[in-house]
């Protein structure tokens, strides 16, 4: 069987042609009716945004603002370490005049005149021979506080500068304690702090010195070779818990004596302020003990014992509304524990312009502690020390005696032995725990500083008339 092939005609072909060229022509008119559509769409658009569009701001873009601040902050890094160079040329060259020169006013305003402040760096350093100095990298922070005067200070320049400076020759050198033989291991990255003012009368401005880093007041306390025989009188207020004594208080009676609620602590500060006391740094207190610094009128040091975690949320924040500074010794085996301090809170308020000291790992008492074993004794004042410096990133040098052993009941012989011990372990001062009270504090017993407790039973009479007048 044949199979039958059908093929087009010629008719059939030229049909189909005709109706290919009429689909095509229609789809490219179609085409170009859209795109006239758009076009007008488009000019219209033009002619009413762009008048907007060339009235408007133009903004450099993102990565231009970054530049542009990334030059800035080079250029004031670059501007505070050429201060924080020429400062301390001028202090190893012993040109002090320079250096005062450099200060900013209100840094000027601690000393009576530039004799008074140059007076103070030479005893300072006079048993040393001042070598050379390094300076890190600058670092921009937002603000600053003088720990000595509670002064915020905005925009700053950071800088940490150390200096190489060696003891001078001595027959003493075998008594001396561990800063004094190998200053420069104490003297590393401190603070400089440079910020950017206009002076009063003055067009341009200029860098200045807010903290001169290893020749600023609050740099390492270098205890003389022979200590002068100086008192000045400073109250050491002591307190513990700044709270309410809790109901379920298993000793509400001692809790009560050792406990200042918050409105009872804030009638005390107003009481202070009103009466013109000015609370100072324990470096302040040796400087004018040891280098005849000056103190403030009515100077006064406020101190807090163990680390509670109230000491944060209350003592700190209503100092700070006073413009008060505080010393708070802290027990370092129990930081973090339920009802204490953290290093975050800590930190916090170092930056703040509070202070910091040791007080011993496990809040023993050390003299009875070096009685039972004088090795567990060194290891609760060093072993605290360097866990607090490890934390803080700061030099630990002032301790505090828990329950004021060896100075409530320890012979003369054990006093002796401690301090001697705490003298070793790289620490200049020492509180007591009353005991012994008062307020006068001796140049040769700096590992004795007297304190007076504030009773939390007491009246703000009693807390008026502790303290001089």
């Amino acid at each position: 069987m044949t199979r039958q092939t059908n093929h087009p005609t010629s008719s059939t072909r030229d049909a189909g042609s005709s109706s290919d060229k009429r689909i095509i022509l229609s789809k490219v008119m179609l085409i170009l009716s859209v795109l006239c559509i758009l076009l007008a769409v488009g000019v219209w658009g033009f002619s009413v945004l762009a008048p907007q569009i060339s009235a408007s701001p133009v903004s450099p873009p993102p990565h231009d603002q970054k530049g542009a601040t990334a030059t800035n902050n080079l250029d004031a890094s670059t501007q505070a370490k050429a201060l924080a160079t020429q400062y301390m040329q001028a202090f190893i060259k012993q040109d002090y005049k320079s250096m005062w020169s450099l200060l900013h006013p209100q840094i000027q305003n601690k000393w009576t005149d530039e004799t008074s402040f140059a007076a103070f760096l030479q005893k300072h350093f006079q048993d040393y021979t001042l070598q050379s100095f390094t300076i890190g990298q600058a670092s921009t922070q937002a603000y600053w506080i003088n720990p000595e005067t509670m002064e915020q200070y905005n925009q700053i320049e950071k800088l940490p500068v150390s200096l190489i400076l060696q003891l001078k020759p001595t027959p003493k050198q075998n008594l001396l304690p561990p800063e004094d033989v190998h200053p420069a291991q104490i003297f590393q990255n401190l603070p400089f702090i440079a910020q950017q003012i206009t002076p009063i009368g003055k067009k341009d401005k200029q860098w200045v010195v807010l903290a001169g880093g290893p020749a600023d007041p609050e740099a390492p306390v270098l205890p003389p070779v022979t200590p002068p025989s100086k008192t000045v009188q400073v109250p050491i207020l002591m307190y513990h818990y700044i709270s309410d004594v809790p109901a379920n208080d298993p000793n509400p009676a001692l809790r009560l004596s050792l406990s200042v609620g918050p409105k009872q602590f804030t009638q005390q500060m107003d009481y202070l302020k009103q009466k013109g006391f000015h609370t100072i740094t324990l470096n302040e207190l040796m400087d004018a003990l040891y280098y005849d610094a000056p103190l403030p009128s009515k100077p006064i040091i406020l101190s807090f014992d163990d680390g509670y975690i109230d000491a944060y949320q209350n003592a700190y924040p209503i100092l700070k509304a006073h413009g008060f500074s505080g010393m708070f010794y802290i027990i370092t085996g129990k930081v973090g524990w339920q009802g204490q301090m953290n290093w975050v809170q800590m930190r916090e308020m170092l930056a703040n312009g509070m202070q910091i000291g040791s007080h011993t790992i496990h809040h023993v008492d050390m003299g009875d502690t070096y009685l039972a074993s004088p090795t567990v004794a060194q290891q609760e004042a060093q072993l605290s020390k360097i866990t607090l410096e490890k934390n803080l990133g700061v030099l630990i040098q002032h301790f505090c005696y828990p329950n004021g052993g060896p100075f409530k009941r320890g012979s003369l012989a054990l006093r002796a032995e401690v301090v001697s011990l705490l003298a070793s372990d790289g620490y200049v001062s020492a509180t007591t725990d009353p005991g012994m009270t008062g307020t006068l504090q001796n140049s040769l017993t700096p590992l004795a500083m007297l304190r007076i407790r504030v009773d939390g039973r007491a009246s703000l009479l009693n807390f008026a008339q502790s303290l001089p007048g």
